[in-house]
């Protein structure tokens, strides 16, 4: 469970990797910067800087970054462009750019349906340079990766959850639970918003965020440790509640 007391992630850097980011949007504050991820028709991997949201996904998601954590550098990073899928090698090469920009958080709201060597190996990697990785697992459609990675934090949209009240159970390989709504939009287009783990992962971005500005901690593992002592902290007072 986290506040904005605990901050409001100043200083933070946070990779969004999806389908862009509108920020003529609403619900969008400055984009600090963006990269767009190519195939061209020979198959060559390219990269440009129009990461303009073609598709919305990625502007919702981000919607909820900018509510958790307004004061945190959010990137850009385009990897859907007519659809919202990609080729996995893709993925691992913006998740390899993130590593190099020195993001802290790299929020992937999307998942994969099988375990791949190459994306398993690029998670173990931003691990062991310090970059924290939020991932989405939608079990029901067995998009379970890189969620399961024990390098990854995993999440699904949870009963119970608001936006600032989140459960963790350090034994699942997907053990976060989050609120999986978006910000609301107002007016009569509410009834078409989206919902699901793609937001609960954002909302537990915006609180590792959160975790990084006030314990001042800086690597994977580090805030892996502040996230299992808070938890422990909050299962002992329910205990001695009782």
């Amino acid at each position: 469970m986290a506040d904005e007391a605990w901050g409001r992630g100043k200083g933070i850097r946070i990779a969004h990797i999806d389908s862009g980011i509108n920020e003529e949007h609403s619900h969008i504050g400055r984009v600090a910067g963006g990269i767009a991820f190519h195939v061209s028709e020979e198959g060559r991997l390219f990269l440009s800087d129009a990461y303009y949201d073609e598709l919305g996904h990625g502007t919702a998601v981000a919607g909820v970054l900018y509510e958790q954590v307004p004061e945190a550098e959010i990137w850009a990073i385009k990897i859907f462009h007519g659809t919202l899928s990609t080729y996995v090698e893709i993925l691992c090469a913006a998740i390899e750019w993130c590593i190099d920009a020195q993001m802290h958080i790299i929020n992937l709201s999307l998942g994969v349906s099988r375990d791949v060597p190459e994306l398993r190996a690029i998670c173990e990697e931003a691990n062991r340079r310090g970059v924290i990785i939020v991932s989405a697992c939608d079990e029901t459609r067995q998009l379970c990766w890189p969620a399961y990675y024990p390098t990854v934090y995993g999440v699904k949209a949870g009963e119970h959850c608001s936006g600032q009240v989140f459960y963790y159970n350090a034994e699942e390989p997907a053990g976060f639970r989050a609120l999986g709504f978006p910000r609301r939009l107002e007016g009569p287009l509410q009834k078409f918003n989206l919902q699901g783990n793609s937001f609960a992962a954002a909302h537990v971005t915006g609180f590792l965020a959160k975790i990084i500005e006030k314990y001042k901690v800086y690597t994977a593992q580090e805030v892996r440790e502040v996230v299992h002592t808070s938890v422990l902290e909050v299962e002992q007072r329910t205990i001695n509640n009782v």
